[in-house]
């Protein structure tokens, strides 16, 4: 991680989690949550000429893994899940005619911004879009929990990392990079996707989050499943503040965040797309989500 330590903003200090022995940087106002994370882009991009990117997160933890490895111990594992996903992706392509010249680097995580678990973790590189998701909770309900909603989080005192948001930062390659579709860049460490200019805005979902995706490169034999050498630093704001800064602006809200199916035509192709989601996919990755607004 990016020495953090080094840094010093009014009101502001490194602290260390007592969950996870991390060293995070806990901001105190909304000025110094921009400066820390300006730092560190600053920073990263002078020493490393990497980008830096936000992902919100109601929790820290030690690892960083995306949605499709967690809870998956073993090689083989994560293998079956992976076949499955790539069964999704080439049925979808079949299917759909807006998906068949869309390469697999563009579908699978655009699948990711609308519910389905990937080898991509979400990022955003707009702070405010990252502070919102991680003062939100996800609910689900239903068969196949397809019935999602999300929730304003509420402090709790008594169990520490309920007291808190959190945004990770993470770097990308961008020196030598290569562009391998419009919106694709692929480095020697990373591979990142922005979905505002790999898939059309009628996916409209990752056009209202400012949504951009990366992942870990893969490596012979497989892909690692942690992710967190990519973090650059952790910032951590008391969840009381990181509501009052968000505000109730219609702007940062479920509505607009997540559009529903009657402004999001993607969406709607996707809902209406769901016989090919079968039993065993369904098991293994899960399926899109009926989305309450």
């Amino acid at each position: 991680m990016t020495p953090l330590g080094k840094l010093e903003i009014r009101n502001s200090r490194l602290v260390e989690c007592p969950i996870t022995a991390l060293k995070v940087y806990h901001v105190n106002d909304q000025h110094a949550l921009v400066q820390a994370a300006g730092y560190i882009k600053y920073l990263v991009a002078q020493k490393n000429n990497q980008n830096v990117y936000y992902r919100g997160q109601s929790q820290i933890y030690t690892e960083l893994l995306p949605s499709l490895y967690r809870g998956v111990g073993t090689p083989a594992g994560r293998s079956a899940k992976t076949e499955s996903l790539n069964k999704l992706v080439a049925n979808l392509k079949k299917s759909e005619g807006i998906f068949k010249n869309m390469p697999d680097l563009v579908v699978e995580p655009l699948l990711q911004h609308y519910g389905i678990q990937t080898t991509w973790l979400d990022l955003v590189d707009n702070i405010w879009v990252a502070l919102w998701f991680a003062c939100y909770k996800s609910v689900s309900a239903g068969k196949d929990n397809k019935y999602l909603n999300f929730e304003k989080r509420v402090e709790r005192r008594e169990n520490d990392d309920k007291r808190y948001a959190y945004i990770y930062l993470i770097s990308t390659d961008l020196a030598n990079a290569a562009v391998v579709h419009p919106g694709v860049w692929k480095g020697s460490k990373t591979e990142l996707v922005d979905l505002r200019l790999a898939a059309p805005s009628i996916f409209l979902r990752p056009h209202a989050q400012h949504g951009l995706l990366f992942r870990n490169l893969g490596i012979p034999g497989g892909r690692a499943p942690d992710y967190s050498s990519s973090i650059a630093g952790i910032l951590r704001i008391n969840l009381s503040d990181a509501l009052e800064w968000l505000g109730d602006g219609r702007l940062l809200d479920t509505h607009s965040l997540f559009p529903p199916a009657t402004y999001d035509n993607g969406y709607r192709i996707l809902l209406e797309s769901q016989s090919i989601f079968e039993v065993d996919i369904k098991l293994s990755i899960g399926t899109i989500n009926y989305l309450g607004t």
